[in-house]
């Protein structure tokens, strides 16, 4: 199998699994809203399959409520602001009574949104009934699926209600928490701390954050806070959000990384260029980009196979890892195709290549009492000799490698 096959299985498998959540998922370009991606659960909220929206606007197919959610988020959304949640629960298309609750983060180097719909309606009901009578406010909260909870601090800081999902989800009672605030403090993380501390000291506090708690069997989850202030302290609604930021984490991963080796691909490796030279710049370094090809690569894969040929570059990889610096970047960016950015102030660049050269001019064992010799050839550019633009440095270290190539057929067939 080939990365590219391998990457294809990834993908269909994470469709898949997204088909399955209830979440309703949808990935569009901005500015001009085409769906690129949505999951069975958000084609169905609005009566079709998933492959009928794909390439049509969401302009065309948003509600009016929807369209105004969309609105507000996109303007909101900026690098320097990549992941929104909405404050406002908007109605769920084609379900009179339903509420749901968006989510948005920039991915793509953001040309792109990703967005996930929760469906809130208990919480969003929970939160009109706050305001209402105690009684009526209590009763709703029991039967709620997310965690309902009032905080006083008088006469010392307490609950003074949880409701009983909490056990669910934080894996203690509410009548452990509500008892202790000693132990709702030990399970929340730092980050949490600091927030809980500066609130006890009467500091603003977000009205919506993710708090991580950890459960008695060691596991961490991750809760939505969503909070109102009172006279006597707060009061509010948490979910359970640890799924959805993995699945997150896991899309934009994707996105970034590539899937057979781990390493950075060309739009990360772009990213991470562009910031090393601006670094390298201002502190007056030199920076240098090399160029890494695998000879007869091809051949291991006609003669071996595919399954032989990713043995060969994940140990290609963890060969080169073992070489270059924590500081250094290497991104795979073909098949056989590798690009090292490393630092020259304190080294020359013919070093790095030296090390490379000898580390892949061994043999590779792929099992089965077979092994294989992949040598490398290589290019260097560096910004003494081309400057700071990341396009030329990678394109004079690929001309260089494939001059280095040239050299070494024509040495052979000598």
């Amino acid at each position: 199998m080939t990365s590219t096959d391998r990457s294809e299985l990834d993908d269909f498998r994470l469709s898949e699994m997204l088909d399955e959540m209830p979440e309703r998922v949808v990935r569009y370009s901005i500015p001009d809203l085409t769906i690129r991606y949505c999951n069975a659960s958000w084609a169905a909220g609005h009566r079709a399959a998933s492959h009928q929206l794909i390439g049509r606007c969401l302009r065309d197919i948003l509600s009016p409520a929807e369209l105004e959610g969309l609105g507000v988020q996109m303007g909101r959304l900026s690098r320097a602001t990549p992941t929104l949640v909405d404050v406002v629960a908007r109605p769920a298309p084609n379900e009179p009574g339903r509420w749901l609750s968006w989510s948005d983060r920039l991915v793509a180097d953001g040309t792109e949104v990703l967005t996930v719909g929760r469906d809130v309606t208990d919480r969003h009901l929970a939160e009109l009934e706050l305001s209402a009578s105690e009684n009526r406010f209590r009763a709703l909260a029991e039967r709620s699926a997310d965690v309902v909870f009032c905080f006083s601090l008088t006469p010392a800081p307490h609950f003074s209600y949880l409701s009983p999902s909490v056990q669910k989800f934080v894996g203690y009672s509410r009548e452990q928490l509500e008892a202790d605030f000693e132990l709702f403090f030990d399970i929340i993380d730092h980050e949490a701390q600091t927030l809980v501390t500066a609130a006890l000291a009467g500091e603003p506090i977000p009205e919506r954050y993710d708090m991580r708690f950890r459960r008695p069997d060691g596991r961490v989850v991750i809760g939505e806070m969503c909070i109102t202030l009172t006279h006597d302290g707060l009061q509010g609604v948490g979910r359970d959000v640890t799924e959805i930021r993995a699945l997150q984490t896991e899309l934009i991963a994707l996105a970034l990384r590539d899937p057979l080796t781990g390493l950075a691909n060309r739009r990360l490796l772009d990213e991470l260029l562009t910031g090393a030279l601006d670094r390298s710049q201002r502190a007056g370094t030199d920076l240098s980009v090399t160029y890494v090809d695998l000879d007869g690569f091809k051949a291991v894969n006609d003669t071996y196979g595919h399954d032989a040929g990713d043995i060969v570059l994940r140990e290609v990889v963890r060969r080169m890892l073992s070489i270059i610096r924590a500081a250094d970047v290497i991104s795979r960016v073909g098949g056989d195709e590798f690009v090292i950015v490393h630092d020259t102030t304190h080294a020359e660049p013919h070093d790095l290549i030296a090390r490379v050269t000898d580390a892949l001019a061994k043999p590779i064992d792929i099992g089965n009492g077979f092994t294989v010799t992949c040598p490398a050839s290589t290019g260097e550019a560096n910004t003494r000799t081309v400057g700071w633009d990341a396009t030329l440095l990678i394109a004079a270290a690929d001309a260089a490698m494939y001059e280095d190539k040239r050299s070494r057929k024509s040495l052979t067939a000598r």
